[in-house]
């Protein structure tokens, strides 16, 4: 593929915690946006992970106990999460989150804005 090539779809770190008590973190395969008139598509080429991502990365599961599974290609982290804690994770159980919230990257695609230049970025995984 050439570099200037915008792929459909692309791999996204992605946290959920299930309601049965269990932390899964994945690579997920998600479609590439189309920007909109005002933006631009961001291909992420690197990405810090802080400290605030790992709260959502990896929340109150005991990593002691995680388990790798899945390929290469698609690894799976489950870890079991302590009853205790489930409580206060209501609000995301069964909801498959993306991790990160900072990266640098190249500007792949623009909207049809004639101001797309100066605004805001949209990555993409």
């Amino acid at each position: 593929m050439s570099s200037n090539t915008v792929p459909r779809s692309a791999l996204q770190l992605r946290s959920l915690i299930k309601k049965s008590g269990e932390l899964e973190v994945s690579l997920a395969e998600v479609p590439v946006p189309e920007p909109g008139p005002n933006e631009v598509l961001v291909r992420v080429e690197a990405s810090p992970v802080n400290p605030s991502d790992l709260g959502l990365l990896f929340s109150a599961a005991d990593m002691s106990r995680a388990v790798a599974r899945g390929t290469p290609e698609r690894p799976v982290v489950t870890a079991p999460v302590p009853e205790g804690a489930m409580k206060s994770l209501a609000g995301r159980l069964d909801d498959s989150m993306p991790v990160g919230n900072e990266g640098a990257g190249v500007v792949v695609a623009a909207g049809s804005s004639r101001r797309r230049r100066r605004s805001s970025a949209r990555p993409w995984p």
